[in-house]
This record gives structure tokens, C-alpha cells and sequence, in this order.
């Protein structure tokens, strides 16, 4: 009897896991996860809105500020891909056996090159921003580039306001 009443139970358990994966399987076909939604703001898009959100730009500042970082994107954007070509030439030279130096100082040489290239472009946005901001928001956009470079403002201004308030030790001046 002992028998009988182990199988019947084995039977009823298999059938409740049965019901419960079919549920599980029906819930699945009918509630999909939601998916996350792709990111419909490109890099620029999201840089102007930075601008205008920190800088609390008017509507006129910020068709100023887009036209300022399209050109920016369209010059700088060619450097920091060839910048992305040199350290990677760079990184496989070095894997060699036996890296060639003299190849090497030619890359850094050339990587030098547009890493100052794509600093004049910067400080060229820099001052194309700056001439449409009011005083006030030149302040802010100079706070937002101490950031961005990791040089904090003395005396408390623009205290990493991207890290949560953490402090850096020393400045850049």
C-alpha cells in the first residue's frame, strides 16, 4: 500500500508542476517583458541638453549652442576616431615580440598631434559658447569645462557636481 500511495503522490506533484509551468509559459507569451527603449538622443543631442539645462539657456541661445556643437561634432568627431586608430595601432605594436621604437615614437608622435588638434577644437567651442552666454552662464559653462577636464573652481565653486560631491585633492591652476 505504502507503493501505491508513493506513486499517487509523485503522479499529483508531477501534475502540479506540470500546470505551473504551462502558467508560467502562458504569462511569458502574454505579458513580454517591456524592453528598455533605445536611446533616441545622440551624444550631441545629449550635450545640448546638458547646455541648456545647466546653463538655463533662452530659445535663441540654444539654436546658438546646437549649430556651435554640430560643427564641433563635425570636426572633432573625425580627430577622436583617428585618435581611436593611433592607440590602437599603438596597443598592437606593443603586443608584438619585438615592438619597433622607432614605430612607436611615430605614433605617439601622431597621436600627439591630434590630441592637440582636438584641443584647439574644444577650445574653439569653448569660446563659441562662451560669446553666447550671459556673464552668469559663462560662469556655469566654465564650472561644467573644470568638470569636464577634472579641475575643480577654488573658493567652492562648481564642486564636481557630476561625482556626487566628491572632492579631489589639488586643482589645475
Amino acid at each position: 500500500m505504502n507503493v501505491f500511495y508513493k506513486n499517487r503522490l509523485v503522479f499529483w506533484m508531477l501534475i502540479v508542476l506540470v500546470i505551473i509551468n504551462i502558467s508560467a509559459l502562458i504569462s511569458f507569451l502574454l505579458f513580454p517583458k517591456e524592453q528598455a527603449p533605445a536611446s533616441c538622443c545622440s551624444t550631441e543631442e545629449q550635450q545640448c541638453n546638458v547646455f541648456r539645462d545647466e546653463l538655463d539657456l533662452s530659445a535663441a541661445q540654444d539654436l546658438k549652442v546646437r549649430a556651435i556643437n554640430q560643427n564641433y561634432m563635425a570636426s572633432a568627431g573625425p580627430v577622436a576616431l583617428s585618435i581611436k586608430e593611433a592607440r590602437a595601432s599603438i596597443l598592437t605594436e606593443l603586443d608584438r615580440d619585438q615592438p619597433d621604437t622607432v614605430r612607436l615614437n611615430e605614433l605617439t608622435s601622431q597621436l600627439a598631434g591630434l590630441q592637440m588638434k582636438i584641443q584647439k577644437e574644444n577650445i574653439k567651442q569653448y569660446s563659441e559658447l562662451r560669446r553666447v552666454c550671459t556673464p552668469g552662464q559663462a560662469q556655469k559653462l566654465s564650472a561644467l569645462y573644470r568638470d569636464l577636464y577634472g579641475c575643480p573652481m577654488q573658493g567652492g565653486q562648481g564642486k564636481h557636481r557630476y561625482r556626487h560631491g566628491q572632492q579631489r585633492s589639488g586643482t589645475c591652476e
